[in-house]
């Protein structure tokens, strides 16, 4: 098997609508991720997608934005705020974990610190699954086993009553004992409702409760961790921003864009062929073969992005159709479903921003600023030298409203 590699904007974004060319990014991750629907092919994968995409709806998204975010970050930053300091990979992990367990249907029965702590825990044992093909192989086997205990200790605690009761709801609801809104708008209910149709395993449940769990958290804190870099890099370069900062309500959300362009979730996405594939430089892959969609070098292409694509600029102008943020993440049949929950929409010329979908982590980012976010200058940021994509293991900063900066 021959692995080719691909980098040109055009050629990768038509890569990745291809739907003879299946998932091949995690393969590492196998004993987490196999039968997650990242990794599902074809009619499988459809048939997950289209039960899930009930729960993945504007109005729900809206919902979020406007009454459940506001709530978790208010939870989330008091102690922060109050203490005048924190670690922003930290903090970006408490919100999120808030965030995504709710919408992913994992019950908190006691709301504790200690249960808060422990799927804090989990969460980022999770996240070690995906970038195990970026680690050193040696550091593998023990990364594994890590992530096979957190599994385990996941589904007992918490996956399983969740699933369980839920089950137990639409039965109440089937038999008219309930009414049919007495069921959670959340992804496990999503796959209940649709389990007989779907036949789904209990492993396949755990995979997706976890799956959605630790891609809805960790990608965000990526995004945002790198967003508030980058955004606080840029205002000390150029102090005349921070009044477009406060005055145009979708430049906060265009400054994200522009992070994520530059910082997508995974460098590269890869592709597995199924049959002989025609590559854009002429050559052919063979059944089998692996390709390497390289996002961060399309996302930098000149004649797309401009004389300074490898910088960030908020103010960029984009030569043609691309998205803002490129192709970060991602198109086709495995595009990130939860986009407009993560980032939002782009909003178009005369779009009011009372009706606006921002995105969550647009709002996380302005609520941040809004808090007077600094980098600590006697803590620098450390970046995470346990694997090879460029990401933030720490990230100490200070909060010091009266120095906001919107």
């Amino acid at each position: 098997m021959t692995e080719h590699v691909i980098s040109t904007f055009d050629a990768c974004s038509r890569t990745l609508r291809q739907n003879d060319l299946r998932q091949a990014l995690y393969d590492e991750a196998a004993l987490m991720m196999d039968r997650s629907l990242v990794n599902l092919h074809g009619t499988e994968h459809r048939a997950r997608r289209n039960v899930e995409a009930t729960v993945f709806r504007k109005n729900i998204f809206v919902e979020y934005e406007r009454n459940v975010l506001p709530v978790t970050l208010e939870e989330t930053l008091s102690p922060f705020l109050a203490a005048g300091r924190g670690d922003l990979v930290d903090i970006g992990y408490r919100i999120m974990m808030n965030l995504t367990v709710d919408f992913t249907g994992i019950d908190r029965t006691e709301r504790s610190p200690e249960e808060t702590a422990e799927l804090l825990r989990l969460l980022k044992e999770f996240s070690l699954a995906p970038a195990l093909g970026q680690s050193p192989p040696e550091d593998r086997p023990a990364k594994r086993a890590r992530i096979e205990a957190a599994m385990a200790q996941f589904n007992q605690r918490f996956l399983h009553p969740s699933l369980e009761r839920r089950r137990a709801l639409k039965t109440r609801v089937d038999s008219g004992e309930l009414p049919a809104d007495a069921l959670p708008r959340d992804v496990l209910m999503a796959l209940v409702s649709g389990e007989s149709a779907l036949g789904m395993t209990e492993h396949e449940f755990l995979q997706e409760g976890i799956f959605f769990t630790m891609a809805g958290a960790h990608t965000t804190i990526h995004s945002l961790t790198h967003a508030i870099h980058e955004i606080l890099q840029w205002i000390a370069a150029h102090p005349e921003d921070i009044a477009r900062l406060r005055d145009d309500p979708f430049f906060v959300q265009q400054c994200v864009f522009e992070s994520l362009r530059l910082h997508p979730s995974s460098p590269v996405a890869k592709r597995r062929t199924t049959c002989p594939f025609a590559l854009a430089n002429g050559g052919e892959a063979q059944a089998g073969d692996t390709i390497v969609v390289n996002l961060r070098s399309a996302n930098r292409e000149l004649e797309i992005f401009g004389a300074d694509a490898d910088r960030f600029n908020p103010h960029r102008v984009i030569n043609g159709s691309a998205f803002a943020h490129g192709i970060s993440m991602g198109v086709g049949a495995h595009a990130c479903l939860g986009r407009n929950l993560a980032i939002g929409v782009e909003p178009r010329p005369g779009t009011d921003p009372a009706d606006h979908q921002f995105g969550t982590v647009p709002l996380i980012v302005k609520a941040l600023l809004q808090s007077g976010v600094t980098a600590d200058p006697d803590s620098p940021a450390e970046l995470d030298g346990g694997i090879t994509r460029i990401s933030w293991a720490t990230y100490p900063v200070l909060f010091d409203k009266t120095r906001a900066i919107i």
